[in-house]
């Protein structure tokens, strides 16, 4: 039976409590959502994991030779848009304006690429917008509207979304920077999901979350081969969160399989054990180095391991 909990305080100033159907912005959780449905495209015959991106995507560099592979694989040598200078000076002027995909892969050409494709691992968050524009294109339909069609809908969903702006579902808890040397908390103002977009723009509930890491960890959408195909393609992680190793659009941690989300007051992981079939699912309303939703998610699975002894 699954054991569920709703722990601390969902705003510190009111004191409300946290509650186990508040909706969480999953932050980097969301690329594993994206490029699921890049994996989807594959199985189905409508994209190739060998197309570059420049068959899709105008003007990247090294757009001829960086692949779906290199992008959802983080080995595309594409600049990080959230280290690129120009997104960062714009998006801290603004953090409630609208950004097009199109505009944050722009902040990064000047600065790419770092490495050739395939030769480094490299955690980018552009490498996950590039996908949700080939996904837009070859669809045809706005990203929101594949996500609800494709994973949403058949995996039954129904608390998890794509807002695409400034604007969280209710019920949702206040986002907190923490001071990892003091402790003092401060409120991340709003943030335009669209800033994120395809690499960290859903939203989210715990229940959501944990069937969604089943679904991941299994393959359910993507089919048995293409999951395997996303282990055999894994290597070590070597910078951006923490990993063992990273695959196609997941990573794998102390056994487990799945993925996690950390900025801007919010964290989140999913993770699934295939050789005891536990899904792990954290929600936290607060970015923090310590206690977060990694730590939390090893801290339990130290229990399961020690539950299964």
């Amino acid at each position: 039976r699954p054991w569920r909990s709703a722990i601390g305080v969902a705003d510190v100033e009111t004191g409300e409590p946290m509650s186990l159907n508040d909706r969480f912005p999953i932050r980097s959780l969301t690329k594993s959502y994206t490029v699921s449905l890049v994996l989807m495209l594959a199985k189905q015959g409508k994209v190739s994991l060998q197309d570059p991106i420049g068959r899709y995507v105008d003007g990247i560099p090294n757009g001829d030779k960086i692949t779906l592979a290199n992008l959802a694989g983080m080995t595309s040598g594409v600049k990080n848009y959230t280290q690129s200078p120009e997104f960062l000076k714009k998006f801290v002027a603004d953090f409630a304006a609208p950004w097009t995909p199109r505009e944050i892969v722009d902040t990064t050409i000047s600065e790419s690429p770092v490495f050739e494709p395939g030769a480094e691992y490299d955690y980018s968050n552009t490498n996950t917008i590039l996908l949700g524009m080939v996904v837009e294109q070859v669809t045809g339909h706005p990203l929101a509207d594949a996500y609800q069609a494709r994973v949403l809908n058949p995996l039954g969903l129904k608390h998890t979304s794509y807002p695409d702006d400034a604007t969280i579902p209710d019920p949702h808890p206040t986002g907190y920077e923490v001071d990892p040397r003091t402790g003092d908390l401060e409120v991340v103002p709003p943030i335009n999901l669209s800033s994120l977009g395809a690499a960290g723009g859903l939203v989210s509930t715990l229940d959501d979350m944990a069937r969604w890491g089943r679904a991941l960890g299994t393959g359910a959408l993507v089919g048995t081969s293409i999951r395997q195909l996303s282990g055999r393609l894994s290597r070590p992680a070597t910078n951006g969160p923490e990993y063992d190793r990273y695959g196609l659009g997941i990573g794998q941690l102390r056994g487990y399989w799945g993925h996690s989300g950390d900025a801007l007051g919010f964290q989140a992981a999913i993770f699934y054990n295939p050789a005891s079939k536990t899904v792990i699912a954290v929600a936290v309303n607060a970015s923090q180095p310590t206690h977060g939703a990694v730590a939390i998610f090893k801290a339990l699975a130290d229990v399961v391991a020690r539950r299964r002894a």
